[in-house]
């Protein structure tokens, strides 16, 4: 599908910037609030007020993979994986060297800190590793 084709879809269309703005489909809107944008063979939707990709789509009556130029390329991930993503990468950068050699990781434990060694932890069990959880000054 074309950025023409999204474009015919819409109400209120009109040039800004390097891109579009209309009324988003998604919602009972007023003035536009949908940037449309084509960037590196794909288009680009994105609501100010809120809207999901899968909603202005739905609304749209077209397919995610139709925002794609290239047949079967990969969908994106929806917002809740992307921060998933982004949390799980944030702890994961946190970890010591030590913590990462290890065949089993192990994430040592504070006693005065216990929860942020338990969510790292977590966040890494979720990812498929082995994780065990030690407290780092034992007694």
């Amino acid at each position: 599908m074309t950025v023409t084709e999204i474009l015919t879809r819409c109400q209120r269309v009109h040039r800004s910037g390097e891109g579009w703005v209309a009324q988003c489909p998604g919602h009972a809107d007023r003035s536009p609030s949908l940037s449309i944008r084509e960037s590196e063979a794909k288009i680009l939707l994105h609501c100010f007020a809120g809207c999901t990709v899968e909603t202005i789509c739905a609304a749209l009556k077209i397919k995610i993979s139709d925002l794609f130029a290239l047949p079967g390329a990969v969908q994106p991930k929806s917002r809740m994986a992307r921060d998933a993503e982004r949390q799980i990468a944030d702890l994961r950068s946190r970890l010591t060297p030590r913590e990462r050699i290890l065949p089993v990781t192990v994430v040592y434990c504070e006693r005065q800190n216990l929860d942020a060694g338990i969510a790292r932890a977590l966040a890494l069990a979720v990812e498929g590793e082995l994780v065990q959880a030690v407290p780092a000054d034992p007694q």
